[in-house]
């Protein structure tokens, strides 16, 4: 019956890892909604900062002409 240690210990360690997995999603959807927001949020101050540069350069071709 050395086998049923071998069986039991398996069992184990699969209770352990889905433990730890669940444990562990929690924190990897907080931190996914987290990283879409920055993402997001960096995307719209880069776009603001375009437009900026292209006003900019729109007032400087009018001051040179």
């Amino acid at each position: 019956m050395p086998y049923l240690w071998s069986v039991v210990a398996v069992v184990a360690a699969l209770v352990g890892l889905g433990l730890t997995v669940a444990a562990l999603l929690g924190p990897v959807r907080r931190f996914s909604t987290v990283a879409g927001v920055a993402r997001q949020q960096i995307g719209d101050e880069v776009g603001m900062l375009k437009a900026r540069v292209a006003a900019l350069r729109v007032r400087l071709a009018q001051r040179r002409a």
